[in-house]
């Protein structure tokens, strides 16, 4: 069978010589095959530029029917979030990383399992990312985006600070906590997990704050709507001056009055899988996930 998507970007990290490994057999075997290949251009340059200059994240959104991205689950949140704000180009992933959340299809699996996508044999899913707003007094309004978490967190004093949260125009709660994790179902299974959120399926229209260290033992994640808007005032309580991420890049300084205004993105990230993929393999092989203890 011959390719569905016949011009194909070619993403990768650029300082890792595995990826870079995989990068070039990926677009030898590629051109083989007839297809046209756009390498991004950090990752052309990792190459030595045998394959030309490379292209800009624009210009693989606009003209690229597909992209690969090789490396780990950081690399891939990046470039779903850059090329989703631009266009739908969908994109896959091919797993240099650790844990390989996202990007599920091994090395030595590009010539089975990803030119069976690549032939039109795969499942589609959406993931939808969150949007926030930053209203602070001393520094300009900022927006970000995120396809895993937003995180508010303590800055170099790593000390707890008083946060006033309200959802959907009504009062909630205040929180004195080392910080907030906000997070998409498909950053449930990162920092939110970790600091002892639950797992939320993908294919739920669902997003969770959850506490980061709180002073007070009520304290719990909650699940709320996507569509849910939430506010987060930034309390003196210590005079805090922390700090907000978002899918662990870009870190922003928030000072006493800052405002953090949160909602659901209008763009959302398309993703392709193997026809074979199955989410609850992924939390079994990746997280250990409800193993049976006796055979």
């Amino acid at each position: 069978m011959t390719f569905i998507f016949k011009r194909i970007a070619i993403i990768g990290t650029h300082d890792n010589p595995a990826v870079a490994k995989t990068v070039e057999y990926l677009a030898h075997t590629l051109i083989e095959r007839s297809a046209r290949i756009y390498l991004e251009s950090d990752t052309a340059r990792s190459l030595d530029c045998r394959f030309g200059d490379g292209y800009g994240l624009k210009s693989i959104a606009k003209h690229c029917d597909i992209a690969v991205v090789i490396g780990g689950d950081g690399n891939f949140l990046n470039a779903g979030r850059n090329l989703s704000l631009i266009s739908e180009i969908p994109i896959i992933g091919i797993n240099r990383g650790k844990l390989g959340f996202l990007t599920d299809i091994n090395p030595d699996q590009i010539n089975t399992r990803l030119f069976d996508v690549l032939e039109g044999r795969y499942q589609q899913e959406q993931r939808f990312m969150l949007q926030a707003f930053i209203k602070s007094e001393s520094t300009p309004s900022e927006k970000t985006v995120a396809l895993n978490d937003i995180v508010i967190a303590a800055g170099q004093h790593s000390r707890l600070f008083q946060m006033h949260v309200h959802i959907d125009g009504r009062y909630a709660f205040d929180q004195r906590a080392d910080g907030m994790i906000i997070a998409t179902p498909t950053g449930s299974t990162a920092h939110a997990l970790s600091a002892g959120g639950p797992i939320i399926h993908p294919g739920l229209d669902a997003l969770v704050m959850v506490p980061m260290f709180s002073h007070s033992l009520n304290s719990r994640p909650i699940v709320l709507s996507a569509d849910s808007d939430i506010e987060i005032h930034i309390g003196e309580y210590n005079n805090p001056e922390p700090s907000l991420s978002f899918d662990g890049h870009m870190k922003l300084q928030l000072f006493p009055g800052s405002t953090v205004k949160l909602h659901r993105c209008p763009k959302s990230v398309t993703i392709l899988h193997p026809l074979d993929y199955d989410y609850f393999h992924s939390l079994r092989s990746k997280l250990h996930w409800g193993k049976m203890l006796f055979p």
